[in-house]
C-alpha cells in the first residue's frame, strides 16, 4: 500500500510539472492531500518535541529533514526550537505549501506589487514619500502586510504564490514545532529574468502606510542556522 507522504510527494510532482490549463486543480487536489498529513505520515522523532534537545549546548535552533528535490519541486520538514524563527525572507518566483505536522507557529507574510505598494512607490518617485536615505535603493523593497496567523497540525495548509505571501517569517509558538514545506521551483533554480533563485532575508526598516511597509535586504541573522536529521519515514517511490 502507498504510504500517503509518497501519494502527497507524486501529486506535488504532477502539480509543479503539469500543463497550465491543468495547474489549479492539480494545485487544489495536492493541497486537499497535504492538509491530511501527519507526524505518524513521516515518523516524526519524538525527540524533536522534547526540551531537553534544544537545550544541549550549540544545537542549532531549526533542524532541517530533507524528503526529496529535483529541478521541479523540493520537499523537506523544517523543525524549530520553542520560540524558534525562520527570519523574513524571499521566494523568487516561486510557489510554496507548508503544512503544521506538531506544535503551533505563527507565519507573518507579505506580498509584493500590489496596487498598495505600487502607489506608494511611485509617490515616492515624485518625491512625495521620502525614501530611506545611505542605502542601496535596490536593496528595499515596498510590501504589503498580508496576514499574521497561529496555526498548528488541524489547521488547513498554507499557500503562497509567486505575487502573494511571498515573503514570510515562521516562528515557533508555546514549544518546538514542526512543518512539511513544498516549494517549487526549489531555491537554486533559474529565473528567466534575474538568474538563479536566491533565498534573501529581509528586516522592517520602516512604515511606509497603514499594512505597508519597506524591507531591507540584510545578511542571514547570526542567531539562525540549521542542522540536519535524516528522513526516517516511509520509502518513497517516484
Amino acid at each position: 500500500m502507498t504510504s500517503h507522504i509518497n501519494i502527497v510527494l507524486k501529486q506535488a510532482i504532477t502539480t509543479f510539472t503539469s500543463k497550465p490549463e491543468f495547474f489549479y486543480s492539480n494545485l487544489h487536489h495536492l493541497t486537499s492531500l497535504l492538509d491530511k498529513i501527519t507526524a505518524e505520515d513521516v515518523n516524526f522523532h519524538p525527540q524533536f518535541t522534547t526540551e531537553r534537545l534544544w537545550n544541549k549546548p550549540g544545537k542549532a535552533p531549526v533542524t532541517c529533514i530533507d524528503i526529496y528535490e529535483d529541478s521541479n519541486v523540493t520537499m523537506g520538514i523544517f523543525i524549530l526550537k520553542p520560540g524558534g524563527q525562520l527570519p523574513l525572507h524571499n521566494h523568487p518566483e516561486m510557489h510554496g505549501l507548508i503544512k503544521v505536522i506538531t506544535g503551533k507557529v505563527k507565519i507573518t507574510s507579505y506580498s509584493l506589487n500590489t496596487e498598495k505598494t505600487m502607489e506608494i512607490d511611485r509617490k515616492s518617485l515624485k518625491g512625495e514619500f521620502v525614501t530611506p536615505v545611505n542605502l542601496p535603493r535596490k536593496r528595499i523593497l515596498t510590501a504589503e502586510l498580508n496576514s499574521s496567523e497561529v496555526i498548528d497540525s488541524s489547521s488547513k495548509t498554507c499557500l503562497l504564490e509567486p505575487n502573494i505571501k511571498n515573503l514570510h517569517e515562521i516562528q515557533s509558538i508555546d514549544g518546538p514545532a514542526a512543518f512539511l514545506d513544498i516549494l517549487a521551483p526549489p531555491y537554486g533554480s533559474i529565473t528567466p529574468s534575474n538568474g538563479p533563485r536566491l533565498c534573501s532575508y529581509y528586516s522592517v526598516l520602516s512604515q511606509a502606510a497603514p499594512n505597508v511597509y519597506r524591507l531591507q535586504e540584510i545578511k542571514s541573522p547570526s542567531w539562525y542556522w540549521t542542522d540536519a536529521f535524516p528522513y526516517t519515514g516511509p520509502e518513497l517511490v517516484i
